[in-house]
């Protein structure tokens, strides 16, 4: 990079940051609608508290921004949320018009090169995944259907699937409840599972509540809605990789082996200040991940669970963690030169030092399994899967947490079937026992 370019950049990240710090006491945190009106603000809330602040007022105007004020001592700080899509929150961040974008997705690649000038976007270091979101498929209790694979349900909203008897269950129209478009369910179900034309016969709702409520009293209902921890008069159906039902629950949304679910970004520049900085912090810390778990968002928190569904999985993998548990998060890799390990991942192994430190789990011992996506053979595939697992034991090891076991099974047990499955497929799982 020539000094031209160099003195280019500095000179742009300058600009931006003259905006956004024009107040000092202020952040702008620009982007998702659905970010921006519900999870953030008790994010912010939490932050301010956390750090003593008090007569934290919360205004909400016409236009959709919702201005956070608050005291401590001689100081006052406001933080400004204004939801407005992540495509144009992303582009308050190119402008310098906003300190944090809240992002529903991660960025495409023509958006990291727009923002060429804002640093390495889809590093550890700028890109910071807050929370998880997921959609699930609901039945009626007495629906004797096992699950559904990606396509089906897609071909199901489509209307392409109209009659129960097409899935193996009993015989009679299927009646689809979804999310009336316009609404943040509607957009979730969109980006996690696209599906064109939506059935001319499907019963559009407000919310996730409305749908549960008329899955429940309908044998031959189906609705689409987000992911609750509550259970219900409903059955929520596993998703079907290949011979294999992955459930739609806490660890298996967690670990994102369940594939109907995304992940919850910030992103940031290089440049940003220690208001800003200090509150997306706070956002991946262990304190504000549990905090939005008691406000019902699928947290990064970890958990430990137990696997109950060990039915049609390999031999050597059951032996490998007999009587082991599960923890709610997987080592996945990068695809940039900044680290080993996509956002989340890096971000994971703190949060497993911290988890591991605690009283309860001091005495646990790691087992890690690695997985691979589809090679040449099955010798390459296993070779590549302990590579991967060696990989994450060598980064847990300086942390100090020692695997007593580590071993890689392969393509034993692949989350997607598709020709652009690498990044599903190649992880490394974490039990304890």
């Amino acid at each position: 990079m020539n000094n031209r370019k160099l003195l280019c950049i500095l000179l742009l990240c300058l600009a931006a940051l003259s905006k956004v710090v024009s107040a000092q006491d202020t952040i702008r945190i620009n982007g998702s609608n659905m970010l921006g009106d519900q999870m953030v603000p008790v994010l912010v809330d939490g932050w301010l508290k956390k750090f003593g602040y008090e007569q934290i007022n919360i205004t909400r105007s016409k236009a959709g921004l919702i201005k956070i004020g608050a005291k401590r001592d001689s100081e006052s700080v406001i933080v400004e949320i204004r939801g407005k899509g992540s495509r144009l929150g992303f582009q308050d961040l190119v402008n310098g018009e906003t300190e944090i974008a809240m992002m529903s997705r991660s960025l495409s690649v023509k958006e990291i090169d727009d923002g060429w000038q804002l640093g390495s976007l889809n590093s550890p270091d700028q890109e910071h995944v807050i929370a998880l979101q997921a959609i699930t498929a609901i039945v009626h209790p007495s629906n004797p259907v096992p699950g559904l694979d990606p396509s089906q349900l897609s071909k199901i909203i489509s209307g392409e699937i109209s009659d129960w008897k097409q899935l193996g269950g009993n015989p009679g129209a299927i009646h689809l409840h979804i999310a009336r478009q316009g609404t943040g369910l509607a957009e979730m179900q969109t980006a996690i599972l696209p599906v064109n034309v939506a059935s001319k016969n499907a019963q559009s709702h407000s919310d996730s509540k409305t749908i549960r409520g008329m899955v429940s009293a309908d044998p031959n209902a189906i609705g689409i809605a987000e992911f609750s921890s509550k259970t219900g008069t409903y059955r929520t159906l596993p998703i079907r990789i290949g011979s294999r039902y992955i459930a739609a629950d806490q660890l298996h949304i967690k670990t994102e082996d369940y594939p109907l679910m995304r992940r919850l970004y910030f992103y940031t520049g290089q440049i940003i200040t220690a208001l800003g900085r200090g509150f997306v912090t706070y956002a991946e810390s262990e304190e504000a991940q549990r905090l939005l778990a008691t406000k019902g968002y699928l947290s990064l928190a970890p958990i430990v669970i137990a696997e109950t569904g060990k039915k049609n999985l390999p031999k050597e993998y059951l032996q490998w963690i007999d009587g082991a548990s599960q923890v709610s998060l997987n080592f996945r890799f990068g695809d940039n030169t900044f680290s080993i390990f996509d956002s989340r991942s890096a971000q994971d192994i703190a949060r497993l030092k911290d988890f591991m430190s605690r009283p309860e789990n001091k005495k646990r011992k790691v087992i890690l399994v690695g997985h691979a996506e589809k090679q040449s053979s099955i010798y390459m595939a296993n070779s590549v899967s302990n590579e991967y697992a060696d990989l994450v034991a060598g980064a847990l090891m300086e942390i100090g947490v020692n695997p007593i076991r580590v071993r890689g099974v392969g393509y034993a047990l692949p989350l997607t079937l598709t020709n652009n499955g690498v990044y599903r497929n190649r992880r490394v799982e974490i039990w304890l026992r």
